[in-house]
């Protein structure tokens, strides 16, 4: 992950970005119909997506600026 806040250079906190029942979805478009699963091209799930649990993503957020960072893609173990 990163050492500090690109936009302040502040020190982060990890943690994890966490929803309910549904995964957290990634889409570019402005309206949705339907679950909130990828389902077009250019949608994703957020890492550590779970239909029935919802997700636990690891992010770290800036006190400072507000600025919330996950990675979208999990690091692959070697």
């Amino acid at each position: 992950m990163f050492d500090c806040c690109p936009r302040c250079k502040g020190a982060l906190t990890p943690g994890f970005l966490r929803s309910g029942q549904r995964s957290i979805l990634w889409t570019p478009h402005t309206e949705r119909i339907g679950p909130y699963l990828p389902q077009e091209e250019g949608e994703f799930s957020l890492p550590g997506a779970n239909l029935w649990r919802g997700a636990k993503c690891p992010a770290q957020y800036c006190e400072n600026c507000g600025l919330i960072m996950i990675e979208t893609k999990e690091e692959e173990s070697t």
